[in-house]
């Protein structure tokens, strides 16, 4: 368990829980209970992001769960402890990059964003869209470049601010910024070709 002065809040972060970079070295100092905690911490992050790269919540899960491993048994790699979100994510990006895809990403149904936990934000809205027109939707930001579904998605699907997905990211806000602007002019314009707007 971590020790008495990091339960005690002197690795705490503003939720009073222990830091990444407190458990990280708990973790490293023989604590094997203390990687749970950032097990508990990142699994549903990076399965959302996971199958928003991928498209797909089986191989979703598969790709978080190899990362949990990875990093685990890298742990001692990690130069900068406070960056372990950032870190993570890189560690699924790759994976998700070494999947050795050539075809683009498979469709993605509604049924299967609701199944993964995608929420219309206003249903009055959602129930004046047709499945077709969701699902040309869907299709228009799975064609979009990862760096900028990778945002897009964190955003909207996963309501995350821009300084979330920054430090998740390990990016600038500015970047974020920029992404999201490009990756919403993209989509616009697909729609707009697709005739949906």
């Amino acid at each position: 368990m971590l020790p008495d002065s990091e339960r005690d809040g002197a690795r705490m972060n503003t939720q009073g829980e222990p830091t990444d970079e407190a458990i990280i070295r708990s973790a490293l100092g023989g604590d094997a209970e203390a990687y749970g905690l950032l097990v508990e911490r990142y699994r549903a992050r990076l399965l959302g992001l996971a199958f928003h790269l991928c498209g797909d919540y089986d191989t979703a899960a598969d790709l978080a769960q190899e990362t949990l491993i990875t990093a685990y048994e890298c742990l001692d790699r990690i130069r900068d402890p406070s960056t372990f979100a950032q870190w993570i994510a890189g560690i699924l990006r790759n994976k998700f990059r070494n999947l050795g895809r050539t075809s683009p990403a498979p469709t993605i149904s509604l049924d299967q964003l609701i199944e993964a936990g995608f929420d219309p934000p206003n249903p009055d809205c959602a129930a004046t869209v047709s499945d077709e027109e969701l699902r040309q939707v869907a299709q228009c930001v799975e064609s979009l470049p990862s760096q900028y579904r990778e945002v897009l998605l964190l955003r909207y699907a996963e309501d995350r601010s821009y300084k979330e997905i920054a430090d998740f990211l390990g990016l600038p806000v500015t970047t974020v910024t920029m992404r999201l602007t490009y990756a919403r002019r993209l989509v616009i314009k697909k729609a707009r070709e697709a005739e949906l707007i």
